[in-house]
């Protein structure tokens, strides 16, 4: 008897006991135990509901064949009411477990109008023993810093292993005044983490381990678990400083600052105020890294050739080009090699392409791809040198907002994925000798910087209180971290078109959070909104005055955005990505339990209704390209309905068009609404408004005087203004701020208020974490 045959005999009834006690098995990585409803991978034990077991088992009965989606309505559901709902929610549980992407599945793979299919090798239990249970159970992690356990931990899986033959290193000075400044001897840094179970939820406790090895081979000591970490401001300039970079020795620290209206390349000494502007140049230049021996940096510098590579002395001076890909023309991130010769960068050649990551020789002698991430993604970002040199870390990111952490070998080879979070990253670093990683996460619903073992594992908060951290940094032997803070703001604002004046500023309507993309209901009653003012993002609604407000769906930290309300304001679709793929949901105006309405291959995002409520209109690059697309309410296919490239898709008033933006191109554009049913292809679409600017894709409003938009003229602010698309004529309405960002523009039912939300503050200065002396 062959293992799919044997796996093939495992019953289905509603009490695994009562199907001939169905034997245990191997899928992929996991260890499925259908007795109990459990299921092991990575060392973590998850207890499944009954029926989602049984939609496992039903695929695991006949592995690679496609499951009909009748059939498992028909066999799981059997005798219940079974809706399609409750199916996809069994297959997401399963996914969210196995860490599975359903754009590149390695479990279950959807069959587009047919089904699903489990694509895990399967065998018998007896193959699943490298999947087992560590002894403790399975919530005991212990996590460091490049180094052993500490007194007390409970070893298991996540245990961080030192390298064959590795030396502990001398003691990091506990002298507070050279902390401060100069914190140049190199030693360990270590972070001992327990996670233990509670009554109430897991607790992650955070602690720096400083291990030092005395002359006489003496033992290492370690600080005691509570200790904790100090953070120190690096700089507090006016404007933004980003991409800390710290020296080999750790006695300074490298950044660029927008001081002079571009970023420039700077540096300082840490316990100094003094700054050293490295480049000077009327170009923007980002991502500075450090040669192995502190005297020079790179950095990356952006004109009309592209991205160029340059190196200047760390005292200043000549700034020279280093190295050049002239099919690179976006650069996310870049790490040197630790004995100098190697760049690894993130780059891509046109806007639309996914970023992957590159390997270069400085000395010209070769350059290859290491990373293939999936089309119409933002792709592979961040990369960052091991301190061995042996492999790189980056981040793959689904979109802005949807990210996690892959490792691949610096000589090619796979990419092994070590997160599975599907939540913002922004930053990554090693830490210790190149056991642990460092990145920063809304895992908790915040960003937070948190460490995961090199092989992967579940991620330990790092306790830096209540910072908000951003791209940390950080160098082999010293024991510190730079970071970015972060201060951004966006309020709400409620305009009088006919006096142009604000309503209600200053009130309820605003808060000292982030509030954007806000939506009228269609009796002008409430708005929606999203918000972090309750901590993640999620959407909220209030009364227009900003009163009464109350979250109504989040996703623990998933980001969430774009609220738009249905004609007869009883649901509010909104986009996000607990996922992965950012899909379009469905709750209550009153609150309740989010539902999936737009699903499947691509990204899915800012939604709205039809003036009828029978079709929901959005934008996806479910081809490749972003198009916009039209969905029937009441279920059916979604059919395209722009000829080419669209974004953020709204009727006209009168519903007779459909007008949309062109994603990072000018302009607004329409097409006749036709019965998207009849399976007619998009009619020929025609510029409404040539001069809306790029930035503003999601900037604007049809009314019945015409279309209200933020317009940019050549010369002086931009306005509120509107279009009128009878004479061709704008009109102001009120003055914006010269540097004016905001996300989302809606007119009230009456037409008589805008509403929408405006960048009131953006600041980043940077901060040094060290270990309390």
């Amino acid at each position: 008897m062959s293992e799919h045959t044997a796996i093939g005999k495992i019953g289905l009834a509603g009490d695994p006991a009562q199907c001939g006690a169905p034997a245990n098995f191997s899928a992929g990585e996991a260890l499925v135990q259908p007795s109990l409803n459990r299921i092991t991978i990575h060392g973590r034990v998850h207890q499944v509901e009954p029926k989602v077991m049984q939609v496992l088992l039903l695929m695991a009965a006949r592995p690679g064949t496609v499951i009909a989606r009748e059939a498992f309505l028909d066999t799981v559901w059997a005798g219940t009411v079974g809706d399609d709902y409750l199916l996809n929610r069994a297959v997401s549980e399963l996914r969210k477990l196995f860490g599975d992407d359903p754009q590149a599945p390695r479990y279950i793979e959807t069959i587009r109008k047919g089904g699903y299919r489990l694509i895990a090798p399967i065998a018998p239990a007896r193959v699943a023993a490298a999947v087992a249970v560590p002894p403790g159970g399975s919530e005991t992690v212990a996590a460091s810093f490049g180094g052993e356990a500490a007194p007390g931990d409970v070893p298991g899986r996540h245990e961080p292993r030192r390298p064959a033959g590795e030396i502990a290193s001398s003691a990091w000075p506990p002298d507070s005044a050279a902390a401060a400044s100069l914190p140049r001897r190199r030693g360990r840094m270590h972070l001992a983490m327990t996670l233990g179970t509670g009554a109430l939820a897991l607790v992650a406790l955070a602690a720096w381990q400083l291990r030092s090895r005395a002359p006489g081979g003496a033992a290492p000591t370690a600080l005691p678990p509570a200790a904790a970490l100090e953070v120190h401001p690096l700089t507090s300039f006016v404007g933004l400083e980003l991409e800390p970079a710290l020296s080999p020795d750790g006695s300074r620290v490298a950044f660029v600052w927008d001081a002079g209206g571009t970023f420039d390349v700077y540096v300082k000494a840490i316990g100094s105020e003094e700054v050293l502007n490295l480049s000077d140049s009327p170009d923007d230049e980002h991502h500075p890294v450090w040669t192995p021996d502190g005297r020079a940096l790179l950095f990356a510098r952006r004109d009309a050739d592209g991205v160029s590579i340059h190196r200047v002395s760390a005292l200043g001076g000549g700034v020279t080009l280093a190295f050049r890909d002239p099919a690179v023309h976006e650069l996310r991130g870049m790490s040197l090699s630790p004995d100098g010769s190697r760049l690894a960068y993130a780059a891509r050649s046109r806007a639309g392409e996914p970023y992957r990551a590159h390997l270069a020789a400085l000395d010209g002698s070769g350059r290859r791809v290491l990373s293939a991430p999936a089309p119409g993604s933002l792709g592979d970002v961040d990369p960052r040198f091991a301190p061995d040199g042996r492999s790189i870390v980056f981040a793959r990111a689904v979109n802005e907002v949807t990210k996690d952490l892959y490792r691949v070998p610096a000589d090619g080879g796979d990419a092994m994925r070590l997160t599975f979070d599907h939540r913002k990253i922004n930053g990554v670093a090693w830490a210790g000798a190149g056991d642990r990683i460092l990145f920063t996460s809304t895992r908790s619903g915040l960003y937070a910087l948190w460490s995961v073992h090199a092989d992967g594992g579940e991620p330990v908060q790092v306790a830096l209180g209540n910072e908000d951290v951003h791209q940390p940094a950080t160098a082999p032997g010293v024991e510190a971290i730079a970071f970015e803070q972060w201060r951004h703001r966006s309020h709400l604002r409620q305009v009088d078109v006919a006096s142009g004046r604000d309503v209600g500023a200053g009130g309820l309507l605003q808060s000292t959070r982030w509030d954007s993309n806000p939506a009228w209901s269609p009796d002008g009653a409430r708005i929606a909104f999203t918000s972090n003012r309750g901590g993640p993002h999620g959407i909220w609604v209030s009364r227009p005055d900003g009163s009464g407000a109350v979250e109504i769906a989040a996703f623990d930290g998933t980001y969430v955005d774009n609220p738009a309300w249905s004609p007869d304001g009883r649901v509010i679709a909104f986009d996000a990505s607990p996922e992965g793929r950012t899909a379009i949901f469905v709750v209550d105006a009153q609150g309740g339990a989010a539902r999936p309405l737009v699903d499947g291959p691509g990204d899915h995002r800012n939604p709205a209704w039809s003036r009828d409520g029978a079709w929901l209109y959005f934008e996806s690059n479910r081809d490749g390209a972003w198009r916009a697309y039209a969905q029937p309410v009441d279920g059916g296919d979604a059919v395209v309905v722009s000829p080419g490239p669209a974004a953020h898709p709204r009727e006209s008033r009168d519903g007779r068009r459909l007008l949309y933006a062109k994603p990072d191109a000018p302009g607004l554009w329409q097409v006749p609404r036709v019965d998207w049913n009849a399976g007619a292809p998009p009619g020929r679409e025609t510029l409404l408004i040539a001069d809306l600017a790029a930035q503003d894709t999601g900037n604007w409003t049809s009314s019945g005087a015409g279309v209200y938009h933020v317009h940019r003229p050549a010369a002086g602010p931009p306005t509120l203004a509107v279009w009128d698309e009878r004479t061709g004529a704008r009109t102001a309405i009120v003055a914006l701020a010269p540097d004016f960002e905001g996300w989302g523009l809606d007119l009230s039912p009456d037409q008589t208020r805008l509403l929408f939300s405006e960048l009131t503050l953006r600041e980043s200065d940077l901060r040094l974490a060290q270990p309390r002396p």
